[in-house]
């Protein structure tokens, strides 16, 4: 099995059913200072690789340093770090094989060049200047976006006193990067956070979302209502659709809520009557993969958090567009009342690694695609096939999906074993056109 993931910069492939993040991270060293502080934030960044199980928090983190192409000197002095620091990092990355940190030095001609910003804001999570606070605003002003797009841009300045966290503090996790390389810096470097949910120690939307992984509908404006009634001391509800089968860690939740200040206002509970939620007088969030309560998700009281749960498996034919997969993917979600922002990934057969259509619908709507091989599948199927190997071996040398990839189906099984080894099957193979579907439910998140 293959786990592609595309990331501004390229498409990574892992032979690994692990749920990789991949992180990228440009540093802009502009001094011999900087350099110098530059070092320490690489080796604390690669002292962070903690020794534990392979399901903690799998991560590829790709770090670029970026310096004027005609500062020789500094240019030399990082590639001497990148050397010095190979065999403490191979020797980290031993201990632990779910977590790798790859570095390399890139030059530019000037800093001023719109084309290198922007090709920083599309290709990188974090951008770190050691600059003042206003020469980076002037910098970045003319490629800002919004919060769900733009990366985290954090300010060092020269002496390496204060680490300014400037943009997407909470989605783009800039606060958190602000906080982690001040402590990497040391000697008394001090973060500087601004956003209003972290200086009062309230809870906050979108950092409850980005720690557990949800996805916020409608999150421009439900943010901005839910942060603000928080700061004000409302009570908010957080429920969570008991009818789902996804396996979500209450007590993990309730922990991380429990160290905000106005976490006796925080209700988080399980409820089976979602479908017929009366929380009008309250701020409600709804934690679900399930598509309803369409007139209750404009109301500005509740908001709906999409847990990424859902795996599509999918087969089609040769040179299907996008706009015929996406059709037919959302017409069947919506006829099974499932919500497309819950999918985390597609699952397919590996000769349709080039499928145009099929690529561009999958890193729309999901994470990452798995391939799987013909033979893999065909072991799936068998294993689980109800009747005796020989009739599966029959059936799968007559069907026509065989004839064409090999396998006897695509849909299914992909989305059964990109699901957690065989995860609850939502909705069997369905085909319309040059397109068939199934959905499976992961079996832990």
């Amino acid at each position: 099995m293959i786990r592609a993931f595309r990331t501004g910069l390229e498409t990574v492939e892992i032979q690994s059913d692990s749920v990789f993040k991949i992180t990228n991270i440009a540093l802009i060293i502009i001094s011999e200072n900087s350099l110098k502080n530059t070092a320490e934030i690489f080796k604390g960044i690669i002292n962070n690789i903690k020794v534990g199980s392979q399901s903690d928090n799998p991560e590829i983190i790709n770090i670029n340093f970026f310096i004027e192409e005609k500062k020789t000197k500094l240019i030399n002095g990082a590639l001497n770090l990148l050397a010095e620091s190979a065999a403490f990092k191979q020797h980290s990355e031993a201990l632990v094989t779910f977590r790798r940190v790859n570095a390399s030095v890139n030059l530019y001609k000037k800093l001023s060049e719109d084309f290198f910003i922007k090709n920083l804001f599309s290709g990188y999570d974090y951008i770190l200047f050691f600059l003042a606070v206003g020469a980076v605003v002037r910098i970045i002003a003319p490629f800002l976006n919004d919060k769900f797009n733009d990366p985290g841009v954090v300010a060092i300045d020269e002496g390496g006193k204060f680490v300014v966290s400037l943009l997407s503090g909470h989605t783009g996790g800039a606060n958190k990067l602000a906080a982690d390389v001040a402590g990497y810096i040391g000697g008394g470097a001090v973060p500087v956070v601004t956003t209003a949910t972290d200086a009062t120690e309230n809870f906050s939307l979108d950092m409850f979302a980005d720690k557990f992984g949800l996805f916020i509908e409608d999150g421009m404006s439900k943010i901005k209502i839910f942060n603000k009634a928080s700061l004000k001391g409302e009570h908010i509800d957080l429920l969570i659709d008991d009818s789902d089968t996804f396996n979500v860690n209450i007590k993990k939740m309730k922990l991380y809520i429990n160290g905000f200040k106005n976490a006796k206002k925080i209700n988080l509970l399980k409820d089976k009557n979602l479908d017929t939620c009366n929380h009008n007088n309250k701020k409600t969030v709804i934690i679900s993969f399930m598509d309803f309560l369409k007139n209750t998700a404009k109301m500005e009281n509740f908001v709906f958090l999409r847990p990424k749960c859902l795996i599509l498996g999918i087969g089609c034919n040769k040179n299907t567009s996008f706009d015929e997969i996406e059709k037919f993917i959302s017409a069947l979600f919506v006829e099974n009342h499932l919500s497309l922002n819950s999918i985390r990934n597609i699952a397919t057969i590996n000769i349709k690694k080039n499928e145009t259509g099929l690529l561009e619908f999958g890193y729309k709507y999901s994470d990452f695609i798995d391939y799987y091989d013909k033979d893999d599948i065909n072991d799936f199927i068998i294993s689980n096939s109800k009747n005796n190997k020989n009739s599966a071996n029959k059936k799968i040398e007559q069907s026509a999906s065989f004839k064409y990839t090999g396998a006897y189906s695509v849909c299914e099984p992909c989305a059964a074993m990109s699901a957690n080894s065989g995860g609850k099957l939502l909705i069997k193979k369905q085909k319309k056109g040059n397109v068939t579907a199934a959905v499976a439910l992961v079996n832990k998140i």
